[in-house]
Formats: structure tokens, C-alpha cells, sequence
């Protein structure tokens, strides 16, 4: 059977926490962080990369996708001082490339387009089910079957937590925004269904995120 690409909308719950800035690096600096490998979610978290000029690699190290072509590869080399050290790609969070974050989904990478207190970002997955035989065939017919589906996901940037996006637990993220909630909710059904990322955006806008020191 050819893979079939299906959009999902999905989201859950999550707390979203704010830090003052004697605490925390604020997110515009993002705009300003270098290329980078995060080899785990609290490397991310304070902003504690493996540089480009880390990396042993015969690449060029000034084409733009550097990073994205050497995590291509099952590993990578990591030289600091003395020390050299072979990374598992499988085993990267993700990384910083062009000033866009990519995130290690299921041993894929995948860019990241919106970017705050709700990130956003689309991966395609595995779905497995059932066929079942239709009687006006005579008996056999049915069977299981493989196929891949786009999704649509959020990462919890203060928690590091991936899950799926939809409708119904978005809106309990925006409870928490009361102007924000009553504003959604004075849409009607389909409105709320085509701009449930717009809201998403205005709720990030609204919460500004940090980078830990």
C-alpha cells in the first residue's frame, strides 16, 4: 500500500513557566545563537552547544546546512583539547542551523517553525492497522497494513516534552489566558478550527521564553 500523508491536529496540556531576566538568556537572543549540536534537552535549555569548529568532518564548514548534512551520518566526531569523542547521531536532541531549531523526533530531524512557549512542528510517523475482508468477496480479504501520516506536534519548551496537537486540549492551554480564551471562543466552530495556530501564536506572544544561565 503507497504511504499515505494525513494532517492530524493534536495538543495536550502543559505548564508554562516564565523566568526573570537576572535568571535566564531571552529568546530574541536565539536570532543570535551559531550553529550548534544539543546532545540533550538541558544542553538546549542553557543554550550549551557543541560548536561547528568542534566537529571533526571533512564537510565545508561554511555551507549553510554543515550541521544538517553531518547528523546525515550514523555518527560524528567531536574534538575538545585533547579529547576526541564519537557521538551516536540517534542519540542528538537536536540542533541550531540558520537560526531555526531542528528537533530529533523518533531518529528524524525536524525543523521547528514556530518557536516559544508551544513549539510547533510537523514529522511523519509510522501507522499501523487492520483490513477487514468484505463478505462480498468470499472469505480472506483481510490483513493488517503499514502506512506513514504527516503529524502535527508541540514541543513544551520549558519541559522538553513532544506531543501530539489538537483542537480540544489546545484550548485548555489557552484557559490560562482568560482575554485570550474569550476571544477564541467568540468564534464559531469552524473558525476555531482553521485558526487554532493563529491562537497559538498570539498565546506565545503573549509569554515570553528563556534560555537558563
Amino acid at each position: 500500500m503507497k504511504p499515505c500523508f494525513l494532517t492530524v491536529l493534536t495538543i495536550a496540556v502543559f505548564n508554562s513557566f516564565l523566568f526573570s531576566q537576572n535568571d535566564s538568556l531571552p529568546v530574541p537572543a536565539l536570532l543570535n545563537m551559531n550553529d550548534g549540536i544539543f546532545l540533550t534537552y538541558q544542553d538546549f535549555r542553557y543554550n550549551k552547544p557543541i560548536a561547528k569548529n568542534q566537529i571533526v568532518s571533512n564537510l565545508n564548514y561554511d555551507q549553510l546546512d554543515f550541521i544538517g548534512k553531518t547528523l546525515k551520518m550514523e555518527s560524528f566526531s567531536v574534538q575538545e583539547n585533547a579529547n576526541k569523542t564519537t557521538i551516536n547521531t540517534k542519540s542528538v536532541w537536536g540542533y541550531i542551523q540558520n537560526k531555526t531549531l531542528y528537533l530529533n523526533y523518533k531518529n528524524d530531524f525536524y525543523r521547528v517553525p514556530v518557536f516559544g512557549a508551544v513549539c510547533y512542528f510537523l514529522a511523519t510517523v509510522d501507522v499501523k492497522g487492520v483490513v477487514f475482508p468484505d463478505p462480498m468477496f468470499g472469505p480472506g480479504g483481510g490483513g493488517t497494513y503499514s502506512t506513514k501520516e504527516l503529524r502535527e506536534f508541540t514541543l513544551n519548551f520549558h519541559e522538553g516534552v513532544v506531543r501530539e496537537f489538537n483542537q480540544a486540549e489546545t484550548e485548555k492551554i489557552l484557559q490560562s489566558d482568560k482575554e485570550l480564551y474569550a476571544e477564541f471562543k467568540k468564534l464559531n466552530k469552524k473558525n476555531q478550527r482553521e485558526q487554532i495556530s493563529r491562537y497559538i501564536r498570539k498565546f506565545n506572544d503573549s509569554r515570553p521564553v528563556y534560555f537558563l544561565k
